[in-house]
């Protein structure tokens, strides 16, 4: 009897330990991991604004992941903010109205949902009637939500949906350039089939797909002729120009896999090429997408499970634990599909468990910052330690600082993206962060003197990849991509947003993926761009300038 006695109390002993330790960890995991500081006056701050919104999480019907779309509704210029509701609750649309957050779902005639979840969201316009609809995913399937003249119509999207996938991530673009919008589908395993959260299993998943749109929004699946074969559960993808070819090209975020990238090849197949993560493991969820560091090339940042969970853990059933990468992992592209992980380069690589993530210019200064959702609503720990949510401030030796506290955008929920939009028209983009189980938080730039312009184009398959190029008095180049699905299950703003700094604009390039170029000289700055439809057989040179 005392020997069990004795045991029991070893066993408890070792708990508490272990409760001790646990702790320690995960309440100063949200520490800074870098010995690095820049100037306040160059760190951004905000202000919370009130959003009525707390998503509903069932985590047995439901993946932890929720829809989040910026749309601009109306075509006024600003964006209208939609949301997923959870399982058996209903979406929203809010507009921001003096100072605050509204729903506005009745007035748009947003359709009434059954008991299933929306998972994820992006939009562009579909039917080329001029506004811009919604597409989105829950359990049983995709559905377009056709916008004509701001009230919304929907219609199920007919494509096989395998038994054991949920479609969870949507991007897209006109991938054969026949002028019509494609889509990629990410693909994630059922919840009630899933076997582990850390199962590197070859082929645990479902098939991700390639939906090529016939010319009438139905839709063919040519995964396999395009060689894009491979059964693996997808966080999501983007379609995007890599390599400045004018092709769409795509980069994939398998989750307990690898980050795979294909280039497109013109003839309806992509070739897979080798990168950093080829072969290797680890958890890549969200994508940021930008170039962060203005040489003309986009570059990509995945989100990882990082610091906070022990990689004996993490690494799962991977029998040579060499090859498994727990960190953030940021690509650096080279060009010509050649990449380098610089996440130590840019001191990003030791952060902690992340979701969605997105770049974006938040004071204006002409680099572009990185803002990183956290907290794992599954995981136990985080239900008493929270990570912050990182906001990250870049400096002009590309590296970047986390000032989350100090911009007052802590982020005590659990998030699943950032989204970034100017929504009170000051040339300043302000920030949403996408929480699920909790309330979302929405928060207004303080602003400043910088300078700015915002590009818009028609939100259709025509400039779907486009790159905008603006050069400045101070012959500084910024580049931009029009793309759909950065960040996590969202989609960012389609206005363009370019941070200047005290520069004025000598031009702005439009280069799209049909090969047409147009030039606009000289644009008065601290404007919104609105750059009109131009047909396809228009061979000018340049086209006229709207300016806002």
């Amino acid at each position: 009897m005392k020997i069990i006695k004795r045991i029991a109390g070893i066993i408890l002993t070792l708990i508490v330990l272990l409760v001790i330790i646990v702790a320690v960890k995960f309440s100063t995991d949200r520490n800074n991991p870098y010995n690095n500081a820049i100037a306040d006056n160059l760190i951004p701050t905000f202000k919370e604004i009130p959003i009525d919104f707390t998503h509903q999480f069932n985590g047995t019907e439901s993946l932890p992941v929720t829809a989040s779309v910026l749309i601009d509704i109306d075509n006024d210029g600003v964006d209208e903010l939609f949301l997923g509701g959870g399982y058996n609750q209903q979406d929203e649309i809010f507009s921001y109205k003096e100072g605050k957050f509204i729903s506005i779902s009745e007035n748009v005639g947003l359709p009434k949902k059954e008991n299933k979840t929306t998972l994820s969201g992006a939009s562009t316009d579909f039917d080329n009637n001029g506004f811009t609809d919604l597409i989105l995913s829950r359990e049983d399937g995709i559905v377009i939500y056709y916008n004509n003249n701001g009230k919304f119509t929907p219609k199920k999207l007919e494509y096989d949906l395998a038994d054991n996938a949920t479609p969870l991530g949507l991007t897209l673009g006109d991938v054969n350039k026949d002028g019509f919008t494609d889509i990629f589908v990410a693909n994630y395993i059922r919840k009630k089939q899933m076997v582990g959260q850390n199962n590197f299993s070859k082929n645990y998943g479902p098939q991700s797909l390639l939906l090529i749109n016939n010319g009438d929004n139905t839709f063919k699946n040519t995964t396999i002729e395009a060689g894009l074969e491979y059964i693996h559960n997808t966080f999501m993808g983007i379609l995007i120009d890599i390599d400045n070819d004018t092709w769409l090209d795509l980069i994939i975020a398998y989750d307990t896999g690898e980050i795979r990238t294909y280039k497109n090849k013109g003839d309806g197949t992509f070739e897979m090429k080798e990168n950093p993560s080829t072969n290797k493991y680890a958890y890549p969820m969200g994508i940021a997408v930008g170039d962060y560091n203005n040489d003309g090339l986009v570059d990509f940042m995945f989100s990882n499970t990082g610091s906070t969970v022990p990689s004996f853990v993490a690494s799962g059933n991977i029998e040579n634990k060499d090859l498994f990468n727990p960190n953030w992992i940021f690509f650096e592209n080279k060009g010509n599909f050649v990449f380098e992980d610089v996440a130590e380069i840019t001191q990003t690589k030791d952060f902690e468990f992340s979701w969605g993530a997105v770049f974006a210019d938040m004071n204006n200064n002409g680099l572009q910052d990185l803002i990183v959702a956290e907290n794992y609503i599954d995981f136990p720990p985080h239900k008493i330690f929270k990570l912050p949510s990182r906001f990250l401030t870049q400096k002009e030796d590309h590296t970047f600082v986390a000032t989350e506290e100090k911009s007052g955008v802590v982020n005590p929920n659990y998030a699943i993206t950032p989204l970034v939009s100017d929504f009170n028209k000051d040339g300043y983009l302000d920030l949403i962060w996408v929480n699920i189980g909790t309330p979302v938080l929405a928060y207004i730039n303080d602003g400043g003197d910088n300078n700015f312009i915002k590009v818009k184009l028609d939100d259709n398959a025509e400039n779907l990849g486009a790159k905008i190029e603006v050069i400045t008095s101070g012959d500084k180049k910024i580049t931009e991509d029009f793309i759909v699905g950065e960040g996590l299950t969202s989609d960012q703003s389609a206005t363009l947003h370019f941070d200047l700094g005290k520069n004025s604009i000598k031009s702005v390039i439009v280069k799209y993926i049909s090969g047409k170029e147009y030039t606009f000289q000289n644009p008065k700055i601290n404007t919104l761009l609105t750059i009109p439809k131009i047909s396809v057989s228009d061979t000018t040179p340049s086209a006229q300038l709207i300016q806002k």
